[in-house]
């Protein structure tokens, strides 16, 4: 009973959401239409889904979506590996972490979007400068949480392999790191947000291509459909890279399922 009742309330709040949703896209289409809205700075859905429906057959969408989701995963892949091995280097070796730690604070605290000039003086305004940012903007969440979910392994766990004389490796690699797992995977959900976020704004400063460059061109050419079309865009993308992160994270942690 209690589970039909928890199931209703789940189908009435869906519902519920839908008409929220229905009710927003109806009013901005009909705010638009009407011209209580001026067109400049809102954009009916239809206008939306027609100028969508423009740039993707016509070609102009896929060498700037491409772009940016090959700087992306470069860039992810990069933070990922580095982040999680010097988590585990931080694990296996605290004084390295403490002679370490504070120059990847320092780094941390610094706003990523003001050291993208320097990283235009050193990279160009191409693929590499875009890759680099990302890497900044997606690295600490993975290095921070690994360390994190490592450092919280349950004592009895390190206790059985000392007992069973594991190394140090040993430890690390067959205890600690399924024992880090959500929290070092809570780390690259974060980073697939943020990834995306860094990408689009250094596009958006300079580049010659990719989402966060045919977004800034549709502001300048005050085409507001498109700059709707291509903000959704990037959220679908960011919604879609988070949940692929979620299933890899439930794969592999139902390996480990007795420690995790």
């Amino acid at each position: 009973m209690a589970a039909k009742s928890s199931k209703q309330k789940i189908t009435f709040i869906n519902v519920l959401q839908i008409l929220t949703l229905a009710a927003l896209l109806g009013y901005m289409e009909y705010a638009v239409d009407s011209g209580a809205v001026n067109k400049v700075f809102m954009a009916s859905p239809y206008s939306i889904l027609k100028e969508a429906a423009r740039i993707i057959t016509d070609g102009t969408l896929w060498p700037h979506l491409f772009l940016t989701l090959q700087e992306v995963a470069v860039g992810y892949a990069l933070a990922a590996a580095f982040g999680i091995a010097v988590g585990l280097i931080w694990t296996m070796f605290p004084k390295v972490e403490a002679y370490s730690n504070v120059f990847f604070s320092s780094v941390m605290a610094i706003p990523k979007t003001a050291i993208l000039p320097l990283l235009i003086l050193w990279f160009g305004i191409g693929f590499k400068s875009k890759v680099v940012l990302i890497f900044l903007f997606s690295v600490f969440q993975i290095l921070y949480n690994t360390v994190t979910g490592a450092k919280e392994c349950k004592i009895e766990y390190l206790k059985v392999a000392r007992v069973f004389n594991a190394t140090k490796m040993q430890t690390v690699f067959k205890v600690m790191l399924p024992a880090a797992l959500p929290s070092m995977f809570n780390g690259l959900r974060l980073a697939a947000a943020t990834a995306l976020t860094g990408v689009v704004f250094s596009e958006m400063q300079s580049a010659k291509a990719g989402l966060g460059y045919l977004l800034s061109e549709s502001q300048t050419l005050l085409n507001t459909p498109r700059m709707f079309f291509i903000i959704i865009l990037v959220t679908v993308i960011s919604v879609c890279f988070v949940k692929l992160i979620a299933v890899i994270e439930y794969l592999v942690c139902h390996r480990w399922k007795g420690i995790v």
